[in-house]
C-alpha cells in the first residue's frame, strides 16, 4: 500500500488487528526487515511498517530533504492516515534515532519507545569517532561509496551466523539503498544528538536495548552512553545489530516482553 504526500509516496504494510505498533527501519535495509517479526507479532498486534523516504519501494522525494523533521512527518502522516491516535513505536539503528524524534515531536501520540542499538555515536564524545565520521564524510565526497560501504558494515560489529537469509528480491530491492544513505542520511544520523534534558524528563517512556552478541561496537557503547545519560531502562537481546531481521522469533520474544511489562 502506498501514502501519497505532497512530498513523497511512502509505501507501507499493515498487518493484524489490536493496539498499534510503528516498527521503523535503518539505514540500507527497509520495512522489510521486520516482515517476519510482523507476521508473528500480528496474531496479538496492528503491526505497521514502512520503508522511510529515499529507500527502496517509497522512492525519492517529490519535494522536500530527508532529514528528521521529514521522517518524522512522514511517521505521523502515516498515523494519521489510519486513524491511530496513539501507537507503541520501536525503531532499530538509525530507525531508532527517526522514533526518538517522532516521541519528541508528539510524545502524546506514543504510548512507549523502544530503541534498539541506535547510533548516537556523537555521545562518546571521542576525537577518534568523531575523526572515523569525518573520514567517512570525505571518501562520500569523493565518490567512492563501495569504499565507504565497506567501511560502514565492518562498524556494525559482528554478524550473526544463525541470521535468516535474505530474499533475492528484498536483496535487490535493498541494493539502491546503499548509495542513497551515504549520500543523504549519513550525516544526518552520524551527526545527531538527542536533546538530553527532553529526554531525561521523559526518561519513563523510554527502554534502550543492545544486542547481546553486538560486543563493543560504537553503537552500543553509544547506546549505553544514551542510557547512563537520561536514565532509562536498558535490556540486552540475543543476537547482532541486524537483530529484528537476522532473528524474528527471538526478537519478537524479547519485544513481547516489553510489551507486557509496559501495558501494551
Amino acid at each position: 500500500m502506498y501514502l501519497q504526500t505532497e512530498e513523497v509516496n511512502l509505501y507501507y504494510e499493515l498487518k493484524g488487528e489490536g493496539k498499534p505498533l510503528l516498527l521503523i527501519h535503518g539505514v540500507v535495509v527497509d520495512g522489510g526487515l521486520y516482515e517476519h517479526a510482523a507476521s508473528l507479532l500480528s496474531p496479538y498486534y496492528q503491526v505497521i511498517t514502512y520503508d522511510r523516504r529515499g529507500n527502496s519501494r517509497s522512492g525519492e522525494v517529490i519535494v522536500g530533504e530527508y532529514d528528521l523533521a521529514a521522517q518524522v512527518r512522514d511517521a505521523l502522516s502515516l498515523l494519521d492516515n489510519l486513524g491511530i491516535e496513539r501507537v507503541f513505536l520501536t525503531g532499530a539503528s538509525a530507525g531508532a534515532i527517526v522514533a526518538q524524534e517522532v516521541l519528541k515531536s508528539a510524545p502524546e501520540r506514543v504510548s512507549h519507545l523502544l530503541m534498539y542499538e541506535p547510533p548516537l555515536v556523537p555521545l562518546l564524545g571521542l576525537a577518534e569517532e568523531q575523526q572515523w565520521i569525518a573520514k567517512m564524510e570525505e571518501t562520500i565526497a569523493r565518490g567512492r561509496i563501495n569504499s565507504a560501504m565497506l567501511e560502514f558494515m565492518k562498524s556494525l560489529g559482528e554478524t550473526d551466523e544463525r541470521r535468516e537469509e535474505k530474499s533475492q528480491e528484498a536483496a535487490f530491492r535493498e541494493m539502491r539503498n546503499f548509495q542513497h544513505f551515504m549520500e543523504h542520511e549519513f550525516s544526518v544520523f552520524l551527526h545527531y544528538e538527542p536533546d538530553l534534558a527532553y529526554f531525561r524528563e521523559i526518561s519513563g517512556k523510554i527502554t534502550v536495548a543492545v544486542g547481546e552478541r553486538s560486543g563493543e561496537s560504537k553503537y552500543v557503547r553509544a547506546a549505553r552512553r544514551f542510557q547512563e545519560l537520561i536514565g532509562c531502562e536498558l535490556l540486552h537481546f540475543p543476537g547482532c545489530h541486524n537483530l529484528p531481521g537476522d532473528l524474528p522469533a527471538d526478537y519478537v520474544n524479547s519485544l513481547m516482553g516489553v510489551l507486557a511489562r509496559k501495558g501494551w
